[in-house]
């Protein structure tokens, strides 16, 4: 899967459990579920699994699923219940670091194929034996190649998550093969607790549309499942504050029987300005004056972004805010009444809403002339004014984000290089002044070399702008169930600029470098 990351905050460990542990001699292997090995069980499960049929256990409960693709979940995976409880003490004292980008948030341990831990080690050895592969080759169909070790330990707290991905890694002559986690979690985790592993169907161009299949994490059970170009899965939010989703999860490689395939997004056209109107009727007069234009333009060409807060005047802002009230309690919902009646997809690419082109005529007033600005000759002008820039094409999108959408960074969604222009006006659940940097979420995100190059927050009432040059890229932060009922409201455009600008705006930087190296 080619995909673009974010660098990862993974210089702060999770503090380890009090719990010490003294180097032990290796102790015996564990002992899998003799079941699992038994012809009488492995047999049938192999026709299952190559067949994409169901398949269920009565003596084991295990259970193969055959939709949205063939996933496994094998309980009572290791006879000890106490080697599983000394499992789990020592993979909490190994050290875990935060990994957090535009995919995910969660704790992991390092390579614990490293570890010394003699619980650790000896699952390790065991789970990568050849007596292991040989078995899970015996279910599967697959050859697998137990020379390469993936092995980690996983902690996922209240607000972790794992979006959208297909975890399909691979080479021209192996890859990832099968996906697997052991469960460690507490007995009484539940449905409620979040952090269950759903699993996507497609639709027939091969991307993510919808989940179909949950499975909850349960103590002592392997999940397990092939990796192909359509697996695509996602670790729900962890919503408890009481307990850790505790894993032990990796993949098993093998030599691959198929080509690469490489797939693409259709590409949309952007849009040429239309619409004329003026900027007096809707925009804040303190944004409009020749000596204002100025200021914010030194600004914009020093930093290439800038925000305006109370961007419209307050009786325009005030009669939007009211206008789209007047909706109702479905305002943002998938019915025929909605305004955001698009749901954006697929699902490991974005997830939002939209106002399509046939509800253009139910946008409420104030927006409608808000966004016909956008589209003009008018603002261009305007835009041209602030920024120095010429532009040659607009998009306008009309985006709505509630809780569970975000956006990834991907190379099945690159975006042109241009001017993004963000117009904000948040829905704020009852109590919220303004949205709270404190959730974590709902944040747009610039980066680029790995290195997170500027965060902006859903304001009220705030225009912002920002250059966006070869090799930057942006992401709006999933929204967790923090963020409640507030969802992220916005008017979002895209500007192609006249490349010619944007080398005379460069020329001028280092014009202005030069003049404060001869002062010195």
């Amino acid at each position: 899967m080619a995909k673009h990351e974010l660098a990862q905050h993974d210089s702060v460990p999770l503090k380890r459990s009090k719990l010490s542990l003294q180097e032990t001699p290796a102790i015996e292997p564990p002992v899998f579920n003799a079941r699992y090995s038994d012809p009488a069980f492995s047999t049938p499960f192999n026709t299952a699994f190559r067949d994409r049929l169901v398949f269920q256990d009565e003596q084991s409960q295990a259970h193969l699923f055959n939709t949205p693709y063939p996933a496994a979940s094998l309980p009572n995976f290791l006879e000890s219940t106490d080697y599983l409880q000394k499992l789990r003490e020592e993979l909490l004292t190994e050290a875990y670091f935060h990994k957090s980008n535009d995919l995910y948030e969660f704790y992991q341990s390092e390579d614990l194929r490293l570890s010394k831990k003699p619980h650790i080690a000896a699952f390790k050895n065991a789970i990568y034996s050849q007596k292991f592969f040989s078995l899970m080759s015996s279910l599967t169909g697959i050859d697998l190649d137990p020379s390469i070790i993936d092995l980690n330990g996983n902690q996922y707290h209240e607000g972790c998550y794992l979006l959208c991905h297909d975890d399909d890694i691979k080479n021209e002559k192996e890859g990832r093969r099968i996906a697997f986690i052991l469960y460690l979690v507490d007995e009484d985790w539940s449905a409620a607790d979040g952090g269950a592993l759903d699993l996507f169907r497609c639709d027939e161009t091969g991307y993510p549309i919808e989940v179909t299949q949950s499975l909850v994490p349960v103590r002592n059970t392997l999940a397990f499942f092939e990796l192909s170009s359509v697996s695509y899965h996602q670790v729900a939010e962890v919503l408890t504050r009481d307990k850790s989703r505790i894993s032990i999860s990796g993949w098993f490689h093998g030599p691959l029987q198929t080509k690469l395939v490489s797939k693409t997004m259709p590409f949309t056209p952007l849009e040429t300005p239309s619409q004329d109107i003026t900027l007096e009727s809707l925009l804040n007069p303190d944004y409009l004056s020749e000596s204002a234009m100025a200021n914010i333009g030194n600004v914009f060409l020093e930093q290439s972004s800038i925000e305006l807060q109370k961007f419209l005047r307050h009786d325009v802002y005030e009669q939007l805010v009211q206008e789209l009230g007047a909706l109702g309690p479905v305002e943002g919902e998938r019915t025929d009444k909605s305004l955001w009646d698009v749901l954006m997809g697929p699902q490991h690419v974005r997830r939002y809403s939209r106002v399509s082109e046939r509800n253009q005529n139910h946008i409420p007033s104030t927006l409608s002339r808000l966004q016909q600005l956008f589209k003009s000759k008018v603002f261009e002008a305007y835009l041209t004014k602030l920024t120095n820039l010429t532009f040659l094409s607009a998009n306008t999108e009309l985006r709505m984000f509630k809780k569970g959408d975000y956006t990834l960074l991907h190379d099945h969604a690159l975006e042109r290089n241009g001017l993004d222009v963000m117009f904000s006006f948040p829905h704020l659940e009852e109590g919220k002044e303004e949205w709270e940097e404190s959730w974590s979420a709902g944040s747009t995100h610039y980066v680029a070399d790995k290195a997170n190059l500027l965060t902006l927050y859903p304001r009220i009432n705030t225009l912002t702008m920002v250059l966006r040059d070869e090799g930057t890229l942006r992401f709006v932060r999933f929204l967790n169930a923090r963020v409640g009922e507030s969802r992220r409201r916005e008017l979002s455009a895209m500007y192609t600029v006249n490349e010619d600008d944007e080398e005379e705006e460069d020329e001028a930087e280092e014009g202005e470098d030069e003049g404060d190296d001869e002062d010195k």
